[in-house]
């Protein structure tokens, strides 16, 4: 007859391997880059995107949750989607299809003078391939700076299967990232909203003013503005109303086209609440 410790020995062993064949699933494996940083990819079960509507819209099609994941080295940052007056974006690669990859609310830096937008120490990124099973490869390129600035590619293996993927450690640092990013449909906590969005000034000279509210204090919040690649928008100056859940931005305009007149522009503008709550929207602004 069996002891019972026998019994619990084999029964640990299994879980051990089970555990451990779904880890190998769930992440490849990681990749050092010159002391600098270090990379992998890791998958989420498919309960976490469903609980995520306002950051990740299912078009129906069987998916699977990833997400790029870095450790950096004291001082390293690496790069937003749109990374201000210096560095390159993280971006992935599917077959050489670009992949879109839900970014974060990111960190303000100051490069050699520079403006700059991005993640330090950590950063986990989401997105969303098809579902498969079976071998699956990924390519990713990355700035990362510190006093100087290296641009890197990497290749990422991982062995999915979607019924299987995820651990609980996967889908935490999962679940924590998309809990960073803003919000693109749906309802937004805490009741973050841009009123208005205006320009003022002579073209080449030109500030763009946005005005938002919230249902809690604003003292911390944060506006980043997107136009194009050659378009910067400088730090916002930042007005809060007596109420202290009103706020009005004032974001100086820098181009490299002489004489840019915002008028009729399309905007791209992420906001933060200070608090953890961010909202990602697109306008039109004013024709003249």
């Amino acid at each position: 007859m069996r002891s019972l410790f026998s019994v619990c020995s084999a029964a640990g062993a299994w879980l051990l391997l089970s555990s451990g064949a779904q880890a190998m699933e769930s992440q490849s494996d990681w990749q050092d880059h010159q002391g600098m940083l270090s990379t992998r990819v890791i998958a989420a079960s498919a309960e976490v995107a469903a609980e995520f509507p306002s950051r990740i819209k299912l078009e129906g099609n069987p998916a699977v949750l990833l997400a790029w994941e870095a450790e950096l080295k004291d001082g390293w940052k690496t790069y937003w989607r749109s990374p201000g007056e210096a560095g390159l974006p993280v971006r992935v690669f599917h077959n050489d299809d670009q992949i879109d990859i839900l970014y974060p609310f990111p960190e303000r830096f100051e490069l050699f003078g520079l403006e700059t937008y991005g993640y330090s120490k950590q950063v986990t990124i989401p997105f969303l391939v098809p579902a498969v099973v079976g071998e699956f490869r990924l390519k990713a390129d990355f700035m990362v700076c510190k006093d100087i600035c290296v641009p890197f590619e990497a290749e990422y293996t991982l062995d999915l299967d979607p019924e299987t993927a995820g651990t609980i450690v996967t889908d935490t640092r999962i679940k924590r990232a998309l809990g960073a990013v803003p919000h693109q449909f749906g309802d937004v906590p805490d009741g973050i909203n841009i009123t208005s969005v205006a320009y003022a000034g002579k073209p080449g000279h030109q500030n763009l003013i946005v005005e938002a509210t919230a249902d809690k204090p604003l003292s911390k919040a944060d506006l980043l503005a997107e136009l194009d690649e050659s378009t910067q928008f400088h730090a916002p100056r930042m007005r809060l109303r007596p109420d202290g859940r009103s706020v009005q931005f004032v974001l100086p305009v820098m181009s490299t086209q002489k004489g840019l007149d915002l008028a009729g522009k399309q905007v791209r503008l992420t906001m933060s609440d200070g608090r953890g709550n961010a909202i990602d929207r697109i306008f039109e602004l004013p024709s003249r």
